[in-house]
C-alpha cells in the first residue's frame, strides 16, 4: 500500500500573525531583561526566529509505502522491529497514522493519511506486523497545530 501527502497540514500566516508572535517575544524579552536574564533573552531571540522561520515552510509532498521490512515515509524507513506498535487518529480534517517508536528521541511518529487510502485496508495490513495501541498526540503537538504552526 503506497500514498502521497503532505508532510503535515499548512495554514496561511496573516501579517497580524507574524505581528502577535513579534509582540509575544517583545514582551518576553522585555520582562527577561528586567530581571536581567541575558541568556533566557538569547535563547527567546533563537526560538523566536526559528519559530517564524519553520511556521513560513511550506510542507513538502511526502511518498508513503507500507513495505514487508517497515514504513517508509518520504527518505526515511522505520523498520518493523523499532516499532512498538500503532493507531489510527481519526479526525474531521484528516486521519494520522501514530507510530509508537522503541527511539527514546522520537517515540511518536506522525504520518498523514491521504483521504484516497482504505483506513480498514491499512489497519489489516499493519496488523500482520504491529499491535493497535491507544496511542494519542502529544498536547504541545496539538496546540502548536492549533496555532497555526
Amino acid at each position: 500500500m503506497e500514498w502521497d501527502t503532505l508532510e503535515h497540514t499548512y495554514y496561511e500566516k496573516t501579517n497580524d500573525w507574524y505581528a502577535s508572535v513579534i509582540l509575544i517575544a517583545t514582551a518576553l524579552i522585555i520582562v527577561e531583561f528586567l530581571f536581567g536574564n541575558f541568556l533566557m533573552i538569547t535563547l527567546t531571540v533563537i526560538g523566536t526566529i526559528t519559530f517564524i522561520l519553520l511556521s513560513a515552510r511550506k510542507p513538502e509532498v511526502m511518498h508513503v509505502e507500507i513495505l514487508k521490512t517497515g514504513i517508509r515515509a518520504g527518505n526515511l524507513l522505520y523498520s518493523f522491529n523499532s516499532l512498538e506498535g500503532y493507531a489510527i487518529a481519526e479526525y474531521h480534517h484528516e486521519d494520522r497514522l501514530l507510530l509508537k517508536s522503541s527511539r527514546h528521541i522520537m517515540p511518536l511518529i506522525v504520518i498523514p493519511i491521504s483521504e484516497e487510502v482504505d483506513v480498514n485496508m491499512l489497519r489489516e495490513i499493519l496488523d500482520e506486523n504491529l499491535s493497535e495501541e491507544e496511542l494519542h498526540e502529544s498536547l504541545a503537538h496539538l496546540l502548536l497545530e492549533r496555532l497555526g504552526f
